[in-house]
């Protein structure tokens, strides 16, 4: 594990925050939850070992946010809709270390996790 072992949260979905959590619990992350881009701005400043970034959160303007995680060293592990798949895409193209369906985050979220305690950048 790195430095931090606080894991950033820009989701507002209850379910899968507690999903989330639950996981990072067992590997011994806490989170914080972050539902604007300002907070997520103030999150970052802190070094969370990483930031899971929900694409369809009206509140957040995810790319400024990918962008400042990135000038910060933090990976991040985007999510959206299967549907859209030219929204995961783009964050990828952005610079999120890994982006995909909210489906595969939830079926896969103990080795997304998991997987962040070996190694701090993911293949798209």
């Amino acid at each position: 594990m790195g430095a931090s072992n606080i894991i950033l949260l820009l989701v507002t979905d209850l379910m899968l925050q507690s999903r989330i959590r639950e996981q990072a619990k067992r590997l011994g992350y806490q989170t914080v939850v972050v539902e604007s881009s300002e907070a997520a701005h103030a999150a970052l400043a802190g070094g969370p070992a990483l930031a899971f970034v929900d694409l369809q959160e009206d509140a957040i303007d995810w790319k400024e946010t990918v962008a400042a995680a990135r000038d910060r060293g933090v990976p991040v592990l985007a999510f959206g809709r299967h549907t859209d798949a030219r929204l995961l895409r783009s964050a990828r193209e952005a610079g999120c270390d890994r982006a995909v369906a909210r489906s595969t985050l939830v079926e896969e979220l103990p080795q997304l996790v998991a997987r962040h305690r070996r190694c701090t950048v993911w293949s798209a």
